[in-house]
C-alpha cells in the first residue's frame, strides 16, 4: 500500500531523515516507535506532502507521490491527524468537519453533510458541541475532532501522529478504542505513538526509528516488550 524507499528529508543542512525505508500494508495498523527527535513527525509530514524529500521515493497504491502536493495526496486517499491535534480553534465543530472535506465539497456537498451526520453517530460528543468553537473543547474532544476531520476526506490510509499525547489515561483508552474501531471498519493506519504499551496492543507491525533511520521492523512479539521499549526510548543496543 505505502512503500517508502531511502527517504532523506532535510531542514537546511540538517538531515532529519537519513535513508528511511519502510512499508505500511493495506488493512494493517503499522506503528512507528522511537524517542523524541528521532524523525517520526518529519516522516509523517513528508508522507503527507507538507515536506518534500531531498532523496528517495514514496509510492502509494503503486503510484509515486514523492513530490505531490499535500492537497493531491489527500485526494489520493491519505489523511494526516497531526501532532497536538491542530484543530481550527476559531471555527466551530461543524465547520472544522466541513474543512476536512474541502477536496470533495464542490462535487459532493449533500454527501458531505451526510458524512458529518455519520461521524456524529460515531462521535456523539461532537454532535453535542456542534456549534462550539473548537478551541474551547477539551483535549480529548479536540483529538476526536481532529480524527473526524481527517476522516471527512474518506482516506484509505490514516496517518496519526501522537494521538494520545497530553491526554488523561481514561481519554487515552478512548482514543485507542477509536483506533481499533477504525481498523475494524477497514481503514489502514500508520501510527506514531509514545505510549508503546498501548500501541503494541493494536499494531500488526511496528518499526523503530532512531536518529532519522529505521533500526528494526517486525511484528509485535518478535522482540520482548521490555527489550523493545528499551530500544525505542531508552537507548538500548540497536538491532544489527
Amino acid at each position: 500500500m505505502l512503500q517508502i524507499n531511502d527517504i532523506v528529508t532535510t531542514y537546511g543542512a540538517i538531515e532529519a531523515l537519513r535513508g528511511v525505508t519502510l512499508e505500511a500494508n493495506d488493512g494493517e495498523i503499522t506503528c512507528l516507535l522511537g524517542p523524541n527527535g528521532a524523525g517520526k513527525t518529519t516522516l509523517m509530514m513528508t508522507i503527507a506532502g507538507v515536506l518534500h524529500p531531498r532523496e528517495g521515493s514514496i509510492r502509494f497504491n503503486d503510484e509515486s507521490i514523492t513530490n505531490s502536493s499535500s492537497s493531491d495526496i489527500v485526494k489520493k486517499g491519505i489523511a494526516l491527524v497531526p501532532e497536538n491535534r491542530l484543530v481550527f480553534p476559531e471555527m466551530n465543530v461543524r465547520d472544522n468537519l466541513i474543512a476536512g472535506a474541502y477536496s470533495r465539497l464542490s462535487k459532493d456537498k449533500a454527501v458531505v453533510h451526510e458524512d458529518i451526520d455519520a461521524l456524529y453517530h460515531r462521535f456523539p460528543r461532537l454532535k453535542e458541541r456542534e456549534k462550539q468553537l473548537a478551541g474551547t473543547l477539551s483535549g480529548g474532544e479536540q483529538q476526536m475532532l481532529a480524527v473526524a476531520r481527517a476522516l471527512m476526506s474518506k482516506p484509505s490510509l490514516l496517518l496519526m501522529d501522537e494521538p494520545s499525547l497530553g491526554l488523561a489515561p481514561l481519554v487515552v483508552e478512548e482514543v485507542f478504542q477509536i483506533i481499533r474501531e477504525l481498523h475494524q471498519d477497514g481503514t489502514s493506519i500508520l501510527l506514531v505513538e509514545q505510549n508503546a504499551h498501548m500501541a503494541l496492543q493494536v499494531a500488526n507491525r511496528f518499526c523503530l526509528l532512531d536518529q532519522g533511520q529505521v533500526t528494526f521492523s517486525g511484528k509485535p512479539g518478535q522482540l520482548a516488550e521490555n527489550e523493545l521499549i528499551q530500544r525505542a526510548y531508552l537507548g538500548g543496543k540497536q538491532a544489527s
